[in-house]
């Protein structure tokens, strides 16, 4: 069995919607499935017991953030919308869950789609109905079980206690073969690594 390299993000990031938009074509070249797992970075910082003093260092970083991430995205012929407030991905994060679970397939699209919404269209991703338009017709059904199924509840806790265990400290994290990645600026190395021979 292949195993997929785990993809910890929050919607909110513009450094994870960067990332994800070479992610696809970098595990397509080595025959290796992403699992999408959205997480609550609050909880994971909660659990470390730093959120207070990243919170502080998010509010100074804010600004230079987004300027960096507009950067980035243009070099890499991106657009890049800054949301005037941070996202409600509430429900989202449950949906990817529900569907990794009920629909894999579904998860990615869905998870690119809900990006592309939020960062091309400054569009409201909290709203079930922006929502709904990500997602193929036959899913529709997938939003309303996801809000009130409490095993994708379960599997975005699990996904915060996956993170923490995992060292994330930030997003986007990925986990390769035990191998952990910070931010989009590294897939280079990911990417190298996944190319060398095992063994």
């Amino acid at each position: 069995m292949v195993t997929p390299i785990d993809v910890f993000f929050e919607f909110s990031s513009p450094y994870s919607y960067v990332a994800a938009q070479e992610l696809p074509a970098l595990a397509a070249r080595h025959g290796r499935p992403l699992r999408w797992r959205p997480i609550e970075l609050a909880k994971v910082w909660g659990s470390l017991g730093v959120f207070e003093a990243y919170s502080a260092v998010r509010r100074v970083k804010v600004d230079y953030i987004w300027r960096d991430a507009t950067r980035v995205a243009a070099d890499r012929g991106l657009r890049l919308i800054r949301y005037q407030s941070r996202p409600d991905a509430a429900v989202a994060r449950l949906v990817v869950h529900q569907l990794n679970r009920c629909a894999p397939t579904a998860a990615e699209p869905f998870v690119l789609e809900v990006w592309r919404k939020l960062f091309t269209e400054g569009a409201d991703i909290g709203s079930v109905e922006t929502l709904t338009r990500c997602l193929d017709a036959r899913l529709y059904p997938e939003i309303q079980a996801a809000q009130e199924n409490s095993q994708a509840a379960e599997d975005l806790e699990l996904a915060n206690r996956d993170a923490v265990a995992g060292g994330c400290f930030g997003v986007p994290w990925i986990i390769a073969d035990g191998e952990a990645y910070f931010g989009q600026d590294r897939l280079y190395l990911l990417d190298r690594c996944l190319t060398q021979p095992t063994g």
